[in-house]
């Protein structure tokens, strides 16, 4: 609206707390910003309200943990370079009436979100410190400290930082290669040494258009500026989040009575219920089954199945020369109940007529 963003009610935490918990998230951990710059009355319906923010901060973190363990709470990021005028409010007045509304409400935070840009103009230098730099993130955690009483480490996620660029319709920013020089910088000599970072996603990947193409990293073409590539060649540490790997049967037939000294041929289809991508690394389901010998279930080299899709496994079950009845399953899978019986004599090489006979009739009425 002409207000810029219409401000959130406490009544719609609880729809957005259940939308997002019905969405399949690609990590174990969901991590959730609540909101965004609030001291900018732009993005909070015209005005700004640091107690009103306080208050759905608050209901957001009773209502998503309660809705979901694995979200990942954190706050929304501040412009640290704004003043206070009728537009806008002062970072630390800010929270200082945020604290008073809702004590204690920056020590429940799962993390800390920083918009840490080299303010004022965003033409500040990656060396310089303190609020309002690439740094600023270490002002706010000591602002939390000394002003709060916030005693964990916060994990930081500086979700906006970068330097825009000089383009044809905006001159005053640094050029292309100065800023792919400062942004690799910030990364090498800040960022990448800092243990208690944990993200960084600069403004803005791709948005080549007005108001923001100055700071976009990709250009109208989709091709790369000079900053995407120095990143991208930083020695960095690979990340491998957890994920959940969930499946479920969609096709199984196996015969719950088989004779002693088997060997039984079949199929199961498995639909991906779960967070990963099957076949980017190793997929294999571990048998469990005592008595028979039971194989692994292996996804086939260089098939890949996204969250969703399904997968046919072929497996090879060898019964044992006790009759009995025993329990067969492969990992997180349900258990199949099997009965071993024996045949007398003639089963006991399982090379016989008797056993190729079964084994054909098996195979018609079981194999999927």
């Amino acid at each position: 609206n002409e207000n810029g963003w219409e401000k959130p009610s406490p009544d719609s935490i609880t729809q957005w707390a259940n939308f997002l918990d019905a969405l399949n998230w690609p990590t174990r951990t969901q991590h959730i910003i609540i909101f965004n710059e609030p001291n900018h009355a732009k993005e909070w319906g015209g005005e700004v309200n640091p107690e009103e923010y306080a208050l759905i901060l608050d209901k957001s973190l009773n209502v998503f943990k309660q809705t979901n363990p694995f979200f990942f709470i954190l706050n929304a990021g501040f412009d640290q370079a704004a003043s206070n005028s009728k537009a806008t409010m002062d970072e630390l007045t800010f929270l200082r009436r945020m604290g008073a509304q809702v004590p204690g409400i920056f020590s429940r935070l799962d993390g800390w979100s920083s918009h840490s840009y080299p303010n004022h103009g965003f033409i500040g230098k990656p060396w310089e410190s303190g609020r309002a730099t690439i740094k600023g993130y270490q002002w706010e955690l000591a602002v939390l400290k000394s002003n709060f009483g916030v005693d964990k480490e916060l994990p930081v996620f500086i979700t906006e930082t970068g330097w825009p660029q000089s383009l044809e319709k905006r001159e005053g920013f640094y050029s292309q290669t100065t800023v792919a020089d400062y942004i690799k910088q910030a990364f090498e000599n800040v960022w990448l040494d800092d243990q208690r970072i944990v993200a960084i996603t600069p403004f803005i990947l791709n948005y080549p258009f007005y108001p923001f193409a100055n700071f976009s990293w990709l250009d109208n073409d989709g091709e790369p500026y000079f900053q995407y590539g120095q990143v991208k060649g930083i020695q960095k540490a690979r990340n491998e989040p957890i994920q959940i790997e969930k499946y479920e049967v969609i096709k199984f037939s196996l015969p719950s009575l088989l004779p002693v000294n088997f060997v039984f041929k079949g199929k199961i289809v498995l639909k991906n219920t779960g967070q990963s991508i099957w076949g980017e690394k190793p997929f294999i389901i571990v048998s469990q089954a005592s008595g028979p010998k039971l194989t692994n279930l292996i996804l086939n080299k260089g098939k890949l199945v996204k969250p969703g899709g399904k997968a046919e496994f072929e497996f090879t079950l060898e019964t044992p020369e006790t009759a009995g009845e025993y329990l067969i399953s492969w990992e997180n899978l349900p258990e199949h109940k099997l009965k071993v019986f024996e045949m007398g004599q003639l089963t006991k090489d399982k090379d016989t007529f008797l056993n190729r006979l079964l084994k054909k009739l098996y195979d018609f009425w079981y194999r999927p």
